[in-house]
């Protein structure tokens, strides 16, 4: 880690400086909330690339008539995925976004075993979770009686510490020799980064909420947001897409927890099938700039073809799914954007303890958030999860 350890110095040097605490004013509002401006998180990231094994960032944007800003990280040596993506407001955003997704993959891959051997039974006495409320295989090995290592984990509502199954956070794809029982879906739901670790714990808790959200609506009627009432940084994304002749459509997804949370999708004649993006985010501008981007993004991710999760099947799928003009959605019953909950904190510390309060009157049990930092890179990185909230892989 000498190399990182160097090049963390010199990042300091030129000012990216090391972050502030959790409780320090926001210094980015505009699509995200962030403690460091884009330009220094920037300069505090980019010298530990080399390091972390990123070569590269590519602007991806232009290969797509919409213009939203999306870039992907490139790490050759990834033991799970080589290529992530990233989409934001603007280009320094959406570099952030795509460097911060292999920054905390990377964390993830390299994440210890876990310091606790002990039986799935005897660890539900200790933790107060179910562990087969987790995210299983469908023909999982769980049974009460089996040992598992175990990684600590922080209560988000300042409870004693908890404990998760570390084979749930680890996303070391590499090969091996042995085999070894199904247990735990390999995902990436609620691990996130940050300039501090509240702003990654709150992003990790915003992705499960989202998660959450998109399985509940499966069941619920959609409820669509009138576009024409919306205002702020996500009446320019919405205003971009309409620029480009994309046709949008977004739904106010239900959430117990009391956030905002969106679900778009989008679709054009140049490109006549349907993507799709979600967001969830205390301050409404954001989770809808965020289910915009993402549709965006998700629609380039296709045309660039560079993803390494995206088969053959993928394509297939998009041409049997090329569809007219969706039919707009009926004028009745459409949700203003005012009828949307917003809350704008001062401070990340408010926003963490504010949605930890949302899902704990939802499930009755904390967030936990794993600590996958590493002293030496200095960017935090967690992984958070929520038992009692819903979570279905297959509808993304």
């Amino acid at each position: 880690m000498t190399e990182v350890l160097q090049r963390r110095a010199a990042a300091d040097q030129v000012g990216g400086g090391p972050a502030p605490d959790g409780a320090s004013s926001k210094a980015c509002w505009a699509g995200t909330h962030r403690a460091l401006t884009p330009e220094q998180t920037l300069r505090r990231i980019e010298p530990l690339f080399p390091a972390l094994g990123i070569t590269r960032l590519a602007d991806v944007t232009w290969l797509d008539e919409i213009g939203i800003p999306v870039y992907q990280a490139v790490r050759p040596d990834s033991w799970s995925l080589s290529v992530s993506q990233g989409k934001g407001l603007t280009d320094d955003l959406a570099k952030i976004s795509a460097a911060m997704e292999s920054i905390e993959t990377w964390h993830a891959e390299h994440a210890a075993p876990g310091e606790t051997v002990a039986t799935v039974a005897d660890m539900e006495r200790t933790c107060g979770y179910r562990v087969r409320d987790l995210s299983l295989e469908p023909r999982h090995y769980l049974r009460p009686g089996l040992n598992l290592r175990w990684t600590r984990a922080k209560r988000l509502d300042g409870g004693e510490d908890a404990f998760l199954p570390s084979s749930l956070l680890s996303l070391d794809g590499r090969v091996r020799p042995t085999w070894t029982p199904p247990l735990f879906v390999a995902d990436t739901n609620g691990l996130a980064s940050g300039n501090t670790f509240d702003e990654a714990a709150l992003h990790g808790l915003y992705e499960v909420i989202e998660r959450d959200a998109l399985t509940r609506a499966e069941t619920a009627a959609p409820s669509f947001l009138d576009l024409d009432t919306v205002d702020g940084s996500a009446a320019g994304v919405r205003d971009q897409l309409r620029a480009a002749d994309v046709d949008v459509r977004v739904e106010a997804l239900p959430s117990p927890t009391g956030l905002a949370c969106f679900r778009a999708t989008i679709w054009s004649e140049m490109f006549p099938v349907l993507f799709v993006g979600a967001g969830a985010h205390l301050d409404r501008d954001v989770a809808l700039c965020r289910a915009l981007t993402e549709a965006a993004q998700s629609r380039v991710t296709e045309i660039a073809a560079t993803r390494d999760d995206l088969t053959a099947g993928a394509y297939r799928r998009a041409l049997a799914g090329r569809s007219p003009k969706p039919a707009p959605p009926q004028a009745t019953g459409m949700v203003g954007y005012d009828a949307v909950p917003s809350v704008s904190n001062a401070s990340l510390a408010e926003d963490l303890r504010a949605v930890v309060a949302g899902v704990l009157a939802v499930t009755g049990r904390s967030p936990l958030a794993a600590d996958h930092t590493v002293d030496e890179v200095g960017i935090p990185v967690v992984r958070v999860v929520c038992p009692g909230l819903l979570f279905d892989s297959t509808i993304l």
